[in-house]
């Protein structure tokens, strides 16, 4: 007896949907992956000024004042704040200048990269400036480790993070390196040991020497 006949199988329809769906995928996955690489490798945690470029001014109440209030990045305004319990950035442009952002909030470790910071100042503090920015801590609470871990360093209290935004601090630490000037030399996100930054900022300083002595010999040829 001969068997029942055998369907041909049908063929399934050819999902366009599917193959678009996972096209996108691999193009939102490459613009991903292209977007980390520039920003490892480009400017780390600066929004508004680019390496070369001057420092966006801002003031802010100095964490130990009694001055309480947001910051002031109006461009116009900042540096003009009056008042010796206001961090005026433009006060330390007249020779280089290296900046720390940190927090506590999900980045304990940052009170010991300000132990780092604030031992580093107090060698390269007569040849530089140092200036720490703690961003949206409660105030009591940046008092009490200032206090606590016997820190120099002068701390500016971002307290509603308009700075922290404007130069786009995604990390903690955030270290700004300018030279004088204002102009930023080199931004870096992450942990550091005291010998690290220490050549850092000794690289800074040796660079602008450089710099002015090029230039005091530019004057000196010009004028003979």
């Amino acid at each position: 007896m001969a068997g029942a006949p055998v369907k041909d199988q049908e063929k399934k329809p050819f999902n366009y949907m599917a193959v678009v769906g996972i096209i996108f995928l691999i193009v939102v996955l490459v613009a991903l992956f292209n977007m980390l690489k520039t920003t490892e490798s480009g400017t780390v945690g600066i929004g508004e000024v680019g390496i070369g470029d001057t420092a966006a001014p801002f003031a802010v109440p100095i964490a130990t004042s009694d001055l309480e209030g947001d910051a002031n990045v109006d461009p116009e305004e900042a540096c003009q704040v009056e008042g010796s319990d206001a961090l005026r950035i433009c006060d330390y442009f007249d020779r280089p200048l290296v900046m720390s952002f940190w927090f506590t909030k999900g980045a304990s470790s940052c009170i010991d990269q300000q132990d780092v910071f604030d031992e580093v100042a107090s060698k390269f503090g007569d040849r530089a400036g140092f200036v720490s920015i703690n961003v949206r801590d409660d105030r009591d609470r940046v008092r009490e480790l200032i206090e606590e871990n016997g820190w120099k360093v002068t701390v500016g209290h971002d307290q509603d993070g308009a700075v922290s935004n404007m130069y786009r601090v995604g990390g903690c630490p955030t270290f700004l390196f300018f030279r004088r000037g204002g102009v930023l030399e080199e931004a870096e996100i992450g942990s550091t040991t005291e010998e690290e930054l220490s050549a850092q900022v000794r690289s800074l300083i040796d660079g602008q020497q450089e710099q002015s002595q090029e230039a005091s010999q530019g004057k000196k040829s010009g004028s003979g």
